[in-house]
């Protein structure tokens, strides 16, 4: 039990860093689902359908830049705090579910489209009757990555003053202290599995089966 020993005698404090941590993800990455489908959806419509290739591209290659450096250089221009760690992990969070909604979207049969405008149906209609419906299944990817990523990001957003368990985790490191260092690491990996699996719940509640099977 000596692993457990912080977390037990500091029980309250690791609580307060938890809800400390979930704030600053849950806030970050709020904004960033509402931003980022309406980005994903917004550069699909037919008339800038040309660029959504190229929005693809950069999303796509943005992903493979390490969190420690977009931090890093929100960091150079805010310097240190919670809004400068939740910029950060907001910006972070938009690349995934941009590049999911997107994709989603544009690899829709086209046949369908032409069905739907037969049967007279407005670009609105497309949108949220048919568009959104077959891709929520890549949306729900999108912000399920998100998520999980940012709550693990959040982590190194504490060296910028972003609090949550990253406080713990670094404090823990710095002075070679086991105990502490699993007092943060556990609840993080607590909130990411949990996180993910309310998500994989939602989205099993709400995307039809019957359409995507249609497809």
């Amino acid at each position: 039990m000596y692993i457990f020993s912080y977390m037990f005698s500091n029980f309250d404090m690791v609580i307060q860093r938890t809800l400390e941590h979930l704030f600053i993800f849950f806030l970050s990455w709020f904004l960033s689902s509402a931003i980022g489908i309406f980005i994903g959806i917004y550069i699909t419509r037919e008339k800038r359908k040309k660029y959504t290739n190229l929005a693809l591209s950069i999303t796509g290659i943005t992903q493979s830049i390490p969190s420690v450096a977009v931090i890093a250089l929100i960091f150079l221009f805010m310097g240190i705090g919670k809004i400068t760690a939740i910029t950060a992990l907001f910006l972070y969070g938009l690349v995934p579910i941009i590049f999911n909604t997107t994709s989603g979207i544009v690899s829709i049969n086209s046949n369908i489209y032409e069905v739907a405008k037969g049967m007279g149906m407005s670009e609105r209609d497309i949108l949220y009757k048919i568009e959104i419906p077959i891709a929520l299944p890549a949306i729900f990817s999108g912000l399920r990555n998100s998520a999980v990523i940012n709550i693990a990001t959040a982590t190194v957003a504490s060296v910028i003053g972003g609090g949550g368990l990253g406080v713990i985790i670094f404090t823990g490191l710095s002075h070679y202290n086991a105990p502490m260092i699993f007092a943060g690491v556990v609840p993080v990996s607590i909130l990411a599995v949990g996180v993910d699996a309310f998500l994989g719940a939602l989205e099993k509640k709400y995307v039809s089966k019957g359409l995507i099977n249609e497809i």
